[in-house]
């Protein structure tokens, strides 16, 4: 085969494919939403410090257990999932594939877990990094894999094996050096979860066209149950929500949670 004829096929095999993927986005909907703390703005006081203070004083950790936005009231760390059914099958967008094997970051820093909500899937590598200069310990008590706990020395690594099975639940992680640190471990086996940011917004993109079920879930009250949404009061049974996606963009809208339901 000459160099331009190869030239030509792949130019066409190109522009098969960019045609197949625009014919396809009608496939594929990415929901949109805010959540927002509706009650007197919640303080987040000083950690009481009992081991390696010298270092860990200086970053002055702070209860993360509600961390609310003191300008636009937006919840951070609510986390929004795919509810699938065990023996449902769901597609699964190819700008996926990419990731299915990453190695996922779990930091020890500043003498707390960066991110305080780490998600990953089955089939990715959980790194877990030390970046103090202090020694830490990682675990969690997982449900549906073994459960680990984990020596992280001062600037050191170490990375878990694959997790085999999704967690029901998002999983507590603890450092039993530093008993003030804690942080949250997410286990799926679809890329299908969201967590809000400082804002309190969320993006879960690239999700199949049509009726899912989303579950709501912080780790005050655990399933977030009694909301007010788009002016609307609402009850989700066990953190449960229905939404349509459309093609495109979906908007979940706004929703309010009150002080007492995230107590």
């Amino acid at each position: 085969m000459s160099r331009v004829t190869g030239a030509r096929l792949s130019l066409v095999s190109l522009m098969v494919a960019i045609t197949s993927t625009i014919s396809n986005a009608d496939d594929w909907g990415t929901v949109k939403g805010r959540f927002v703390f509706d009650g007197t703005l919640p303080e987040r006081p000083k950690l009481v410090l009992n081991k390696d203070v010298e270092f860990c004083g200086k970053h002055e950790p702070r209860t993360e257990k509600l961390v609310v936005h003191a300008a636009d009231r937006g919840i951070a760390n609510v986390v929004i999932w795919l509810d699938i059914k065990p023996a449902e099958k769901i597609a699964i967008h190819p700008s996926f594939e990419k990731s299915a094997s990453a190695k996922i970051k779990l930091s020890n820093k500043g003498c707390r877990f960066d991110p305080h909500i780490c998600v990953l899937r089955t089939g990715q590598t959980l790194l877990i990094e030390n970046a103090d200069q202090v020694d830490h310990n990682t675990a969690a008590g997982l449900d549906r894999n073994a459960p680990f706990n984990d020596l992280t020395p001062a600037g050191r690594s170490v990375e878990r094996p694959r997790f085999a099975q999704t967690e029901k639940l998002p999983a507590q992680v603890q450092c039993s050096i530093h008993p003030w640190m804690v942080g949250w471990l997410v286990v799926k086996d679809h890329p299908y979860v969201a967590v809000t940011d400082e804002h309190g917004r969320f993006e879960m993109n690239h999700l199949p066209v049509g009726e899912h079920t989303l579950v709501v879930w912080h780790e005050l009250p655990g399933f977030v149950q009694e909301v007010t949404r788009n002016g609307q009061s609402e009850s989700w049974k066990r953190g449960k929500v229905t939404v349509r996606v459309a093609a495109g963009e979906t908007e979940f809208g706004e929703t309010r949670v009150s002080a007492d339901a995230l107590k």
